[in-house]
């Protein structure tokens, strides 16, 4: 995750792993992957969706789920 995030940002990972804490580095990894999951699952859906062309199965939306606290007390209503 370090290194990812290191990449985008265009830091060391060292650096990250040294002055980030946890959830900051998940924060950070989680927006990154799913600002790309989200460019891929357009580039998917204006491919074929829009075109009519047979239609493989789509890439996932987002790879790190993001759950409001309302989400949570839902969640475990249940």
């Amino acid at each position: 995750m370090a290194h990812f995030v290191a990449h985008e940002l265009h830091m060391r990972p060292s650096e990250i792993l040294d002055n980030w804490c946890v959830p900051e580095l998940l924060v950070a990894y989680g927006e990154y992957v799913n600002q790309i999951a989200q460019r891929n699952y357009s580039d998917w859906e204006r491919t074929y969706i829009k075109n009519n062309q047979g239609t493989p199965a789509p890439p996932a939306q987002y790879v790190v789920r993001f759950i409001s606290p309302e989400e949570i007390r839902d969640m475990t209503d249940e």
